[in-house]
């Protein structure tokens, strides 16, 4: 029998089973034949598995197109950013650099907990050319812990600045249980103001300001913020070149690698 090409074996057995009724009866066994020597050629399953992976491809395309639409979606949002302003927000690191990190964060937040030291971490490695701004966001299903525990953190920055609000932040991390349990043993405002007095601030000073309007405007001002600059969980993070203008928005408690990443392309 003549070689007959596997191209044309394969068309053969498919025309059969398309058109069955146009083969004579006495070709069935050629078509058997044929069908058995695509089946061990493997040429059938080769077929099969390139029509697979072409669908997976275009699935990947499609869900990498879909992951591009929310991304560009989210950059429009951040557009509603507040401005970074040194006399007015919470700064780690040198306020002039030209790329902050702004971060939305809960103290009763478990991931927050874990990611408090990473950005700084970035502050510290790129010193000249990254700053770290808090902004916060305390979740509804924390409070009312939460709520005060940014209070507590506003106030001990009156009496100290900056440098006393991130001591007293870590403070807050280390000594909470978290899920909007709290410091300590003691209750709400009390237990916060245990903790002041042992970071060394006035405790009178401390329980005035937590009970006062002010720190209230401040939480009030960055959680409607948050929202309109499409912050929606905690950490909410967002890179901004105050250069050129441009953010990149980065989804939670990333590496501290990614984020250095994302400011090398904001750079």
């Amino acid at each position: 029998m003549r070689r007959i090409k596997m191209s044309t074996l394969f068309f053969l057995a498919v025309s059969y089973f398309s058109v069955g009724p146009v083969f004579a009866e006495t070709d069935q066994i050629l078509v058997e034949k044929i069908l058995k020597q695509i089946e061990s050629s493997g040429a059938l399953d080769k077929a099969v598995e390139k029509s697979l992976e072409k669908i997976k491809l275009k699935e990947l395309a499609a869900q990498k197109a879909e992951e591009e639409k929310r991304h560009l979606a989210e950059i429009k949002k951040v557009s509603n950013l507040r401005p970074v302003d040194p006399s007015k927000d919470l700064i780690f690191g040198d306020p002039a650099a030209v790329i902050s990190i702004v971060e939305f964060s809960d103290f009763e937040c478990p991931y927050c907990k874990s990611f408090f030291e990473t950005p700084k971490k970035v502050v510290n490695d790129m010193p000249k050319q990254v700053n770290l701004v808090w902004r916060n966001f305390p979740l509804e299903f924390h409070d009312p812990v939460a709520t005060l525990e940014a209070f507590g953190a506003i106030c001990a920055s009156k009496q100290g600045g900056n440098d006393a609000f991130w001591k007293f932040a870590g403070s807050i991390f280390k000594n909470t249980k978290g899920n909007g349990k709290g410091v300590g043993e003691k209750e709400g405002s009390d237990a916060l103001i245990q903790l002041a007095s042992k970071e060394g601030l006035n405790a009178s000073e401390f329980k005035a300001c937590i009970a006062s309007e002010g720190p209230k405007k401040i939480v009030k001002a960055d959680i409607e913020n948050g929202k309109k600059a499409g912050i929606n969980g905690t950490p909410g993070v967002i890179l901004i070149n105050h250069k050129t203008g441009k953010f990149d928005v980065l989804a939670g408690a990333v590496p501290a690698e990614a984020i250095k990443e994302a400011i090398k392309k904001l750079l």
